[in-house]
């Protein structure tokens, strides 16, 4: 029953693109931080974040067949 909820909410193409969104901006801001503060780890981090932001978008959402 709440699997079947979160599949419909999460399906919806609004939705994603407003997580992504906010995944990408949280991104880019350990990234910059990284580089203000020379601390790399942060930088890395914030690359793979935002590569994962960018996967969540609504592009990625494919069409039931029913």
């Amino acid at each position: 029953m709440i699997r079947g909820m979160v599949s419909r909410w999460w399906s919806q193409p609004g939705v994603r693109l407003r997580i992504a969104r906010v995944v990408v901006v949280v991104g880019v801001a350990l990234g910059l931080f990284g580089v203000l503060s020379g601390r790399y780890g942060f930088l890395f981090a914030g690359i793979i974040v935002v590569g994962l932001g960018a996967g969540l978008g609504p592009a990625r959402i494919r069409k039931r067949r029913e």
